[in-house]
Order: structure tokens, then C-alpha cells, then sequence
């Protein structure tokens, strides 16, 4: 996919709300440096499906999960985690069991992710000056 360029936070969300859309019960591997805009991403993702609350990185509890009515949204950060097994530990293959969609930032640390069926977006910042302007980019994969 080519990227597409988003030049402000609302713009990111509506672009994370129309993949939610698209892929509503996906593993998506979200890759960006630190302030790229993964958490805002998963705020839109959120929205797209329906969810309306408080969406915020779980960078010190490893998880959180969002839920409106019978849908529910896991949002894990990797950043913290040094191993499979402690991704393992918390239960991401029960989770992604249930099909529930799953985010996960910082996908990168664990590289075993790679090889289940995931979406993966990228989210990079062209002009580190700019604070809003992002190319966000992303493909299926069926490893």
C-alpha cells in the first residue's frame, strides 16, 4: 500500500477508524518511532469500532482493554517486553483466540508476531520539524 499522508491527529484517527472498519477482529502491528502517533492511531481504531472510551498507551500495564457493548479491544505496548514468553504470559494467543482485534505497538520486539496473520501499519514522520505530518502505510499479511 501506498502511503498516505495524514497532517493532523484528526485526520490519523480517521484513517486508524475507516481500518478498523475494514479489518474489525485483526491482529495489527502497529510500527513507529516514540511519538509517531501509535497510541493516537489506536484511539482511531477505537472510534472505528464503536468504542468510545478512554483510549491510552499501556506503556506500564503492558495491556489495556477497551469495550463497548460486546466488542472489545486489546491494546498491548511491547516497549517493556524482553521475551516470547512473557507476551505469552499475558495472554495474547488466548485473546487473539477470541477474535477480538488486538493492537499491538512496538510489534517489532517480538518477532514471532510476524508470523501469525496480522495487518501491519507503519506510521512514520517525514519531517521531524513537522509535529502533525505523518505517511501512514499498511498491508495484510498471511505468513
Amino acid at each position: 500500500m501506498q502511503p498516505v499522508r495524514s497532517q493532523s491527529p484528526e485526520q490519523t484517527l480517521e484513517i486508524a477508524g475507516q481500518l478498523a472498519q475494514q479489518y474489525p477482529k485483526a491482529l495489527v502491528l502497529l510500527h513507529g518511532g516514540l511519538g509517531a502517533g501509535k497510541t493516537l492511531f489506536a484511539r482511531g481504531f477505537a472510534r472505528g469500532l464503536n468504542i468510545d472510551g478512554h483510549v491510552s498507551s499501556p506503556s506500564y500495564t503492558l495491556m489495556n482493554e477497551y469495550r463497548s457493548g460486546s466488542v472489545s479491544l486489546f491494546h498491548l505496548d511491547l516497549y517493556r517486553v524482553n521475551c516470547f514468553e512473557e507476551v505469552v504470559d499475558i495472554g495474547l494467543f488466548e485473546i487473539l483466540q477470541t477474535g477480538n482485534p488486538c493492537l499491538v505497538e512496538w510489534a517489532e520486539r517480538v518477532g514471532e508476531l510476524q508470523k501469525l496473520p496480522h495487518l501491519e501499519v507503519c506510521i512514520e514522520q517525514p519531517d521531524p520539524e513537522s509535529e502533525f505530518d505523518r505517511l501512514i502505510s499498511w498491508t495484510w499479511k498471511e505468513p
